[in-house]
């Protein structure tokens, strides 16, 4: 059931509108990631992202009408509030489901929530080095590429980098990470896309405290 709610997720995500820009380029070097750690000032969340996100309540933006005649502009109106419909719905339904622990019940928590919902575009899409020291969380992101991008992971002299799986078996063409970003601001993460298919990121967190929920999800999603 929860690679059923991703696809379907995944799939009205894609059809939704992405504003991006190709520079700036990332930079998901060492030395700028010790740059941020040395900043006293650096809030938590990143400085530099190229994603449209649709992780707030609301999934509407300005739009560029594809065609000039009356009917064509009416007719993109129509279809553009069917997807904005359809997305809200997605969001609805994942959430509600993964807070009472899906069918299996393996958990019972509302404090869950989105924290991103995006499309990163290819080759230019990317999340730049933060911490979240602003609100310390758990997460879990599930991430669908069908070409290549890349996770990392940086805390003190420990690194962990993931790369975006492919698959024709099983869950096919997602990646699964979680991590734990505390208000101590000592790990850091980045992502990006790398390849030429769009990459689609969705996220789900709750506060630090919770991390025995977090632990029966990722039970949940490993014997899933």
């Amino acid at each position: 059931m929860l690679l059923k709610k991703l696809d379907s997720f995944a799939t009205i995500l894609y059809q939704m509108p992405h504003t991006f820009e190709a520079l700036p380029k990332a930079d998901l070097t060492f030395k700028k990631l010790k740059e941020y750690m040395a900043d006293a000032k650096f809030v938590g969340y990143p400085k530099e992202h190229n994603y449209q996100d649709y992780s707030g309540q609301s999934a509407g933006m300005v739009f560029t009408d594809w065609g000039s005649s009356g009917v064509e502009k009416a007719l993109a109106v129509n279809v553009r509030g069917q997807v904005r419909k359809r997305l809200r719905t997605e969001k609805y339904w994942l959430l509600t489901s993964w807070k009472s622990g899906m069918p299996e019940n393996y958990q019972n928590n509302k404090q869950w929530y989105y924290d991103t919902i995006t499309v990163m575009p290819p080759r230019w899409g990317f999340t730049g080095w933060h911490n979240h020291k602003h609100k310390g969380k758990c997460y879990i992101r599930f991430i669908h590429n069908s070409g290549s991008g890349y996770s990392i992971e940086v805390e003190g002299k420990r690194q962990i980098t993931v790369k975006d799986q492919k698959r024709t078996v099983g869950a096919g063409n997602w990646t699964c990470i979680t991590g734990h970003m505390g208000k101590d601001g000592k790990t850091w993460f980045a992502d990006c896309n790398t390849g030429s298919r769009p990459r689609a990121v969705i996220e789900l967190a709750i506060p630090e405290k919770y991390q025995l929920d977090v632990d029966s999800a990722i039970e949940f999603i490993t014997n899933y």
